[in-house]
């Protein structure tokens, strides 16, 4: 989506398109075009959803939460029918591997809608790909699978306790996933990330060999790639393999955002 080692969008400049989803909106933060993999900022309607459940043979979806509600009903295997109700709230980070069984039900309706960022590690429009997204019925007459079924880890961030950044004085940070990058998974780690407020930059992070990109959540600090940046609520930075951006000030309010494929630290 850049052809520079760079790439910088503010969410909030960006109209709402149709998502293959139901009614779902959304505003395509960035493509890797490599892997037809995406980073979206989505929102889900409050609205009932049909009755089904579905799993991905090969992808792997990475949620956060963003605001309001959204329920899940997760599924151990095919034979489990009843299933478990899971409301993603604002804060919630979610991670589904391939072989997860969800879905919804029309008597679980959110209250809000929800807004979410969602990242993939490849498959284009998966969602509505039906050699990708498998559907599971639920009469025992689901299709025999070689692989073992999975749940997702869902972890509820605010619950987390801030602790020290691993290479930053007064920095704190809440790990979602430490698991290691490879093929097939969306970039690692992932973290949230408070900056105090005034803090004094700059910082250049180690460069990695994969994908790395943060996104605002409240307040701001300065960023540079090719060019200068604001990284405000809603704001989106990605850089390249062997990158090497550079965050400088924060604002008077300090910084929070989520960060993807790096912790932003110094190596």
């Amino acid at each position: 989506m850049s052809d520079t080692p760079f790439h910088f969008v503010q969410a909030d400049e960006m109209d709402w398109t149709p998502h293959v989803m139901g009614s779902s909106i959304r505003k395509v933060l960035d493509l890797d075009a490599e892997i037809d993999s995406y980073v979206h900022l989505r929102f889900v309607p409050p609205e009932p959803a049909p009755l089904g459940r579905r799993l991905h043979l090969s992808i792997n979806e990475t949620f956060y939460f963003v605001s309001g509600a959204f329920p899940s009903w997760e599924y151990e295997n095919p034979d489990d029918v009843d299933g478990k109700l899971v409301m993603f709230r604002g804060g919630t980070f979610m991670d589904r591997v391939p072989y997860s069984i969800h879905g919804t039900r029309p008597e679980s309706v959110s209250q809000t809608g929800c807004t979410l960022l969602i990242w993939t590690s490849g498959g284009a429009e998966f969602e509505a790909d039906p050699k990708e997204s498998i559907q599971i019925p639920f009469d025992g007459t689901a299709l025999a699978f070689n692989a073992p079924f999975t749940m997702p880890t869902v972890i509820d961030s605010p619950g987390l306790p801030w602790q020290p950044h691993p290479t930053h004085e007064g920095w704190r940070w809440r790990p979602l996933s430490q698991l290691p990058n490879q093929a097939g998974l969306t970039p690692r780690p992932v973290s949230l990330i408070y900056v105090p407020p005034d803090w004094q930059g700059p910082i250049a992070p180690a460069p990695v060999q994969h994908r790395a990109w943060v996104f605002g959540l409240s307040g701001g600090m300065a960023v540079t790639g090719d060019t200068p940046h604001d990284l405000t609520e809603n704001a989106y930075f990605r850089w390249a393999p062997g990158a090497q951006p550079q965050f400088g000030n924060a604002s008077p309010v300090g910084a929070t955002f989520l960060c993807v494929g790096h912790d932003l630290g110094l190596g």
